[in-house]
């Protein structure tokens, strides 16, 4: 998805390196928590023609609460998390990003991608990451 929306240049300077972390990182939290994505559920060919059937469209975090993949006891801080979340406000940040070129890599700090609870800090519970 990421070169989808950067595009398929060479980025292998530092400064490239920071620029496309940022923009990985908003684009995971906006891909994740605020678009809801349709699945096929079912495919039919008839001759050279397939059909397909989709189920309805919800975000990668609706279906991990659907598969019960986050403990019960965790999705209401990930329900929070999500809800405490502007759409519009994460889809201009990338725009803006992508507009700026590597000149928006220190527009703002990318957002967690996870909730911060029970006063746990976020590099703690998953690990130090260099990238995103």
């Amino acid at each position: 998805m990421v070169r989808e929306i950067v595009g398929y240049e060479r980025f292998d300077t530092p400064e490239h390196v920071q620029w496309l972390n940022t923009v990985y990182a908003w684009l995971d939290v906006y891909a994740n928590a605020c678009l809801p994505m349709r699945k096929v559920i079912e495919k039919k060919r008839n001759g050279s023609h397939v059909q397909k059937k989709y189920d309805s469209a919800k975000t990668p975090l609706q279906r991990t609460f659907d598969a019960s993949a986050i403990p019960t006891n965790s999705q209401k801080y990930w329900s929070e998390w999500a809800q405490s979340l502007n759409p519009q406000q994460l889809h201009r940040q990338l725009v803006t990003l992508l507009a700026q070129g590597l000149g928006g890599a220190n527009l703002a700090l990318a957002p967690l991608p996870a909730p911060v609870s029970r006063g746990i800090d976020n590099d703690k519970r998953n690990g130090t990451r260099d990238s995103y």
